[in-house]
């Protein structure tokens, strides 16, 4: 059995529902503001995905980037000890929780020695784990660790989710810290203010920043649409880490009415099928970052030429429309392993928006 662990200040973030994203590049611009602040900044990831190769050795992500990141000593099977992958129950059905428990603490020992604060990093919501007694606040009372949740959701029902989350928390002994909001847009931003933030401090939920939303960090690049579809590149691969994409849309009309349809979405992807050159052309002609066609149908030589002069990016994919749109239903902008972009974007929009300092007096650092 483990020693009972010494608390150092620790901030636990979690996402508030399953449509919600945000917490890594909260994590970023955190430990950076922090370290950059003369403190001695860990990160810890105890539940990953194990899909990413780092060195030769597989890994979480977000630990290998966090590593490269922040320069952390440790090695990438401490930051993050366990992990999953797609189909996980199996793999944790199998495993001891006692086991599973203690992996967690003896690698957070040492990730937190020497450490002013540890930013711990959830898989995602705050119940993942929960079969195994291993969740968001399960692993936070072991690792003593406060509580801060992520909501990117701009609708009513994310008040509720959030103060259901903070009752169930708070009910359990574990300590909450509170909320930082993600990503509210411009035609949310007001009722976010003037009514969101009001119920939810009247509740005991405190808002320590509510951060814009920001095309270069949520909209997905052309790469990471073709790397989601594992789709072909037909012409101007160079500019895929350059477009961003804010909206799809369909084209499955007249080109009439398809040319309304789109000068309306700036930054789009198109989706439709190569044998359809008057949509792909008019597509062409308006704000489009991609072309996405559809069921392995190439197109002419005309939308092509057209398509490299105008500097857009053509995918090719196999499967039909249905399937495609499916496929991109959940995809996001992610800061991944070396996007430099994206981390100093990151400390920037946290530096600007988010009560740091507040925090750190909270949690009795400063």
């Amino acid at each position: 059995m483990v020693e009972k662990l010494e608390k150092t200040p620790s901030i636990y973030v979690a996402l508030s529902c399953r449509e919600c994203f945000g917490k890594t590049a909260l994590c970023i611009g955190l430990s950076l503001i922090f370290k950059e602040n003369g403190l001695k900044v860990g990160y810890f990831k105890p539940l990953g995905w194990g899909d990413f190769t780092y060195k030769g050795v597989k890994t979480d992500e977000d630990a290998a980037l966090m590593k490269e990141t922040l320069g952390l000593k440790e090695n990438v099977q401490t930051i993050t000890p366990i992990l999953l992958n797609y189909h996980y129950l199996e793999k944790l059905s199998l495993m001891d929780r006692k086991v599973l428990l203690e992996t967690i603490e003896e690698n957070y020992r040492k990730i937190s020695e020497d450490k002013d604060i540890v930013l711990v990093e959830a898989l995602h919501e705050v119940c993942r784990g929960g079969f195994m007694n291993l969740s968001v606040p399960e692993i936070a009372r072991e690792l003593g660790s406060r509580i801060l949740l992520v909501s990117s959701a701009q609708r009513d029902y994310m008040v509720d989710e959030i103060l259901f989350e903070k009752t169930r928390i708070v009910e359990s002994g574990i300590g909450f810290l509170g909320l930082v909001m993600n990503n509210v847009s411009v035609a949310a931003m007001d009722r976010v203010r003037r009514l969101y933030i009001p119920i939810l401090e009247r509740s005991g939920v405190r808002t320590w920043g509510v951060i814009p939303e920001t095309p270069e960090m949520s909209s997905p690049t052309g790469l990471e649409v073709k790397e989601q579809l594992r789709a072909e590149v037909l012409t101007r691969e160079d500019r895929l880490e350059d477009v961003l994409v804010e909206n799809y849309l369909v084209g499955a009309m007249t080109p009439d009415s398809a040319l309304r349809y789109f000068r309306a979405a700036p930054r789009k992807a198109v989706i439709t099928g190569g044998d359809r050159p008057d949509i792909c052309l008019v597509a062409l002609e308006t704000d489009t970052s991609l072309l996405i066609l559809t069921g392995n149908l190439r197109p002419s030589p005309v939308v092509l030429n057209r398509a490299r002069e105008r500097g857009v990016p053509v995918l090719l994919v196999p499967y039909d429309t249905y399937t495609t749109v499916n496929m991109l239903r959940d995809i996001t902008g992610k800061i991944k392993f070396g996007d430099l972009k994206r981390i100093r974007l990151a400390k920037e929009l946290i530096a600007k928006n988010v009560d740091w300092q507040g925090m750190l007096k909270e949690l009795g650092i400063w």
